[in-house]
């Protein structure tokens, strides 16, 4: 029987490859982000995972105005990484048929992602896996969510497809051990006149009713209100609902929330309880 032995949401940005020059405020909290990721690492591989589904989006580098769609689900095995924004390009394997498995599953249950077999990943994928497998390797299955480009999925769709990605996980044969991970925002705003900005109220307010489990409340949000008030790039939640969603978590534990001003982020770092 397949099932999650490992499951979290996290912040990311690509910036957060390079440690923060000058203010010590922003520095000390940089190093705070990256014990909360060390911490979740170390919980990863305790958890011995035989493949880590990744939740993320992309930046116009592997999708674009001429393929855009709302759900993907990668279903090759080798996924190359774009290395933009100074993350270390680094290569991911998949395990074979396991993306089929999962693609086949979610379209039985009534979602209709992609499936991508050439699948490149830009930094939503690639950093929070550096900072997670810094000196081990694990193989990937990404998950794409379009969270760039209107019309964006609602919470609410995006809660029930995390579901439907469960259940796909669980019904499949291939790979008994399953490790899953959302991963974006918090609070930023990209290209964007108040980009810099950082909305730690906002914050604050997700985070203690994310982990709390309050995860059908935030699906009920207005995408529009969300974008408002932390930023388009807090539009990335969506892939900490389908993470939660999938392993059926009822809260999360928090490792670590930084507002890092050298970042233009809010950062947090959390493991799922389910």
């Amino acid at each position: 029987m397949s099932g999650f032995v490992w499951s979290a949401a996290t912040s990311h940005t690509g910036a957060m490859m390079r440690e923060p020059k000058g203010e010590p405020e922003s520095r000390a909290r940089a190093e705070q982000v990256f014990a909360g990721f060390a911490e979740l690492a170390a919980s990863l591989r305790a958890a011995k995972p035989d493949v880590i589904v990744v939740i993320a989006t992309d930046h116009f580098l592997t999708f674009d105005f001429m393929n855009l769609p709302i759900f993907a689900i990668g279903t090759g095995e080798h996924f190359p990484g774009h290395g933009e924004f100074g993350v270390p390009k680094r290569d991911y394997r998949g395990v074979a048929g396991f993306g089929e498995a999962v693609h086949r599953g979610v379209v039985e249950h009534g979602f209709d992602p992609m499936s991508a077999r050439e699948m490149p990943l830009d930094h939503s994928f690639s950093c929070p896996l550096q900072l997670l497998m810094p000196d081990f390797d694990v193989p990937v299955l990404p998950v794409y969510v379009n969270c760039t480009v209107d019309p964006l999925p609602s919470f609410a769709r995006c809660r029930d497809f995390g579901a439907a990605l469960g259940d796909a996980i669980r019904a499949q044969t291939i790979a008994s051990r399953v490790a899953i991970i959302g991963t974006g925002g918090l609070s930023h705003w990209v290209g964007l006149p108040r980009t810099g900005q950082i909305n730690q109220e906002w914050d604050r307010d997700f985070l203690d009713l994310y982990t709390a489990g309050g995860f059908n409340e935030i699906a009920g949000w207005s995408s529009d209100a969300v974008s408002e008030e932390s930023g388009n790039g807090a539009a990335e939640i969506r892939n900490w609902l389908v993470a939660a969603a999938a392993v059926g978590a009822i809260g999360a534990r928090e490792i670590t929330y930084q507002p890092v001003e050298a970042w233009v982020t809010g950062i947090a770092v959390t493991e799922l309880i389910a």
